[in-house]
């Protein structure tokens, strides 16, 4: 169980003054971002993590540190990470407290819904706070609403960063990066989008060494040469630095609410998500059935939708287990509830998997299976909130 707490304090270099935005679009969630260094005193040792140096070429690597797979890019690049700093966290409890695993999304078409993308790129600045580190974060905008910073301060900042990375790196810890390719690099099929592992350096070329949830060939990045890549060009790089810890219970409790949030629809607000989706929660469960029912959407979509649901309800499921031994018998009992109901809906979601996989097409008597296993999905999903806020009604009663 990770027991950590965030309290970062800010100071700039310049003048400018930074103001956090409400995003309404991918630019404007990027925005929400601050623009200039957050500043926090190193305090984490030396890991053990096997490290390599090669005197002659100057560089130096840390071997065996990567990205796991997971559908959630920053769960997956995060979780090594917090190895490396010996926080005891799991990929379900990361799920929950960043809200994969409660979540779900929907919107018309036939296009790939991206499930995890206004977690990744914007709801887990919030929830950053409960995962046990703090870190100093290194960030600017080229493309945004502020004025951008002078490229004398752009060198200051990403001197900085190279310096920390490589302190960083040099004590067995590596760092995150948004995006760590260049625009060449990525014409050229690095696809590295989305959050990087910055795992060694080349002293003698100033590179980052780079490894990729999904450009799975490592590769060298120029210290100055990425944050060009997207729409804003947002440069981000996130070195560990401090632990702290908090109140497991208090944490999980916001997890929780937080789950009955997006399970309502209520935990952000649509109009302002930088990925925009028409629907979220058992609303978004509801739009999926009503879309298949109306030929708007193929098999494959289905497909790929249910093994997106069936990773994050599983680790609903696990995290749940994890925390029951936490709470009294009469609290423990509603969890332990809400975990069976969400793997009864997992069995659903499986079946709706292989239908998908033994079929071509949706025939009308296809169809009409997928829709009652999805019905039946959606009927445990609401079983499992149900027992999440009889959890949570309880804990109030006992606090009063």
């Amino acid at each position: 169980m990770c027991k950590l707490n965030i309290s970062v304090s800010i100071s700039t270099m310049y003048s400018n003054i930074v103001v956090k935005l409400i995003p309404t679009s991918l630019i404007i969630a990027i925005i929400l971002i601050l623009i200039f260094p957050l500043i926090i005193s190193s305090e984490i040792g030396v890991s053990n993590t096997n490290r390599e140096s090669d005197k002659i070429n100057r560089e130096t690597i840390l071997k065996d540190i990567k990205p796991v797979d997971n559908d959630s890019n920053f769960v997956g690049t995060l979780y090594p990470i917090l190895k490396t700093v010996e926080v005891k966290c799991s990929i379900p409890r990361l799920s929950a407290t960043f809200g994969n695993a409660f979540s779900f999304s929907m919107k018309k078409g036939n296009g790939v819904v991206w499930q995890h993308a206004n977690i990744d790129w914007w709801l887990f600045w919030e929830m950053i706070n409960y995962i046990g580190v703090d870190f100093n974060e290194y960030q600017m905008i080229l493309n945004g609403i502020q004025p951008p910073p002078t490229p004398n301060e752009i060198q200051d900042i990403k001197k900085q960063t190279w310096n920390q990375v490589k302190e960083s790196i040099d004590n067995g810890i590596p760092a995150i990066a948004w995006q760590p390719m260049t625009t060449e690099q990525r014409e050229n099929g690095v696809n590295a989008f989305g959050w990087g592992l910055l795992v060694g350096y080349n002293d003698l070329d100033k590179t980052y060494i780079v490894r990729h949830q999904t450009h799975r060939i490592e590769y060298h990045v120029p210290y100055n040469g990425f944050g060009y890549s997207d729409p804003v060009q947002w440069y981000c790089v996130m070195v560990p630095s401090k632990l702290k810890t908090v109140d497991a219970t208090n944490i999980d409790i916001t997890i929780l609410k937080h789950a009955v949030d997006f399970a309502d629809g209520k935990r952000f607000n649509l109009d302002k998500a930088p990925y925009k989706v028409d629907t979220i929660g058992f609303d978004a469960y509801k739009q999926w059935i009503n879309l298949i029912e109306s030929g708007n959407v193929d098999i494959g979509f289905t497909e790929h939708s249910a093994w997106m649901l069936w990773e994050m309800r599983q680790n609903a499921q696990e995290y749940l287990l994890e925390i029951t031994n936490q709470f009294n018998h009469e609290s423990r009992q509603s969890i332990t509830e809400a975990a069976t109901y969400y793997k009864k809906e997992i069995n659903e979601i499986v079946k709706l998997v292989n239908l998908c996989k033994e079929h071509d097409q949706f025939t009308n008597t296809i169809r009409q299976e997928a829709i009652s296993i999805l019905n039946a999905a959606l009927d445990y999903d609401k079983k499992a909130i149900g027992k999440i806020k009889e959890f949570l009604e309880s804990i109030n009663l006992d606090s009063n």
